[in-house]
């Protein structure tokens, strides 16, 4: 975690990721990436999410363990995107919306975002969009 105060966060991210690579036990490898890049992105805000998916993307490898974890964050980035694009397509359309719209527009897949940022150009309410 030393490197954490590094000039180079990304390259050191690089690094630890190989290291990662080398654990035989998936659990733990997976928990240790977990908690690597949530200190790295929201503990220290020391890098970016975007650079996180993209350094994830490049780091793609035979490994099953980090392709794993990979596809998994680069899809909750995906599903996250939907779900921003949303509530600004119904705060624009329609004002604030609840906290419960705000709820189950967080806890949707993507296939479900698709089909509502579909319905919303002719819902008359963010309910009806979320139906």
């Amino acid at each position: 975690m030393r490197w954490i105060f590094s000039d180079q966060p990304i390259e050191r991210l690089r690094e630890l990721f190989a290291v990662i690579e080398q654990i035989e036990d998936q659990t733990t490898a997976l928990e240790m990436l977990e908690s690597l890049l949530r200190y790295y992105v929201q503990g220290t805000q020391r890098v970016d999410e975007q650079d996180v998916r993209l350094l994830l993307q490049q780091t793609r490898t035979g490994n099953p363990i980090m392709q794993t974890f990979i596809d998994r964050y680069i899809e909750q980035g995906i599903e996250q995107g939907a779900a921003n694009v949303l509530l600004r397509q119904i705060t624009k359309k329609f004002g604030l919306p609840s906290e419960s719209v705000r709820q189950r527009i967080a806890a949707a897949d993507a296939d479900t975002l698709l089909h509502w940022s579909e319905r919303i150009l002719t819902a008359d309410s963010p309910e009806a969009v979320l139906h």
